[in-house]
């Protein structure tokens, strides 16, 4: 408020018979609309903490069905795959990596694994596991339930969690 505004707003008070010392009276800005923008505030920060960053490794015809599928739920869904579905990524709304460390280094919280039951056992042991979080979920979607539960188990570091779909196969770090 500038000194005439703030003149002006004394002499209207005074003429109203109210009698403020002038020095008394320092008005500041107000946001009449700041608890409604940490409201806002709370509810983005609620909404981002319900949501996952997803890595889908294995981005063939089950890994679409499943990226369209969690980008439509509001995750955040990273895909990779040997082929390049760059195109195919970018028009479900997905992050597309043709490098599996580049993907690592995004940090997902969740990793589904949709590859081919034939290739399952290569792509696990090349996967750079030791760039992700050490609480990272390991997820199987194969339609065979005992080989890649004993591979997981096998390959994967005792701090990921892993979840096989069909079995109750879950092991957890914590």
């Amino acid at each position: 408020m500038t000194r005439s505004t703030d003149r002006r707003f004394h002499s209207s008070l005074c003429e109203a018979g109210t009698q403020i010392p002038r020095h008394s009276v320092q008005i500041k800005a107000l946001d009449a609309a700041q608890s409604y923008d940490y409201e806002a505030k709370i509810n983005g920060r609620l909404e981002k903490s319900t949501k996952l960053k997803i890595a889908i490794i294995g981005f063939r015809n089950f890994g679409q069905f499943l990226a369209k599928t969690l980008v439509q739920q509001g995750h955040t869904i990273l895909a990779h795959s040997r082929s390049n579905y760059s195109a195919m990524a970018r028009e479900l709304g997905v992050s597309f990596f043709s490098d599996p460390d580049d993907i690592c280094e995004e940090h997902p919280e969740v990793i589904l694994l949709c590859t081919s039951i034939a290739s399952t056992k290569s792509v696990l042991r090349s996967f750079p596991c030791q760039r992700l979080k050490r609480n990272t979920l390991f997820v199987d979607v194969l339609s065979v339930k005992e080989f890649p539960k004993k591979l997981f188990l096998q390959v994967l570091p005792p701090e990921f969690d892993i979840l096989c779909t069909k079995e109750a196969a879950f092991r957890s770090s914590t």
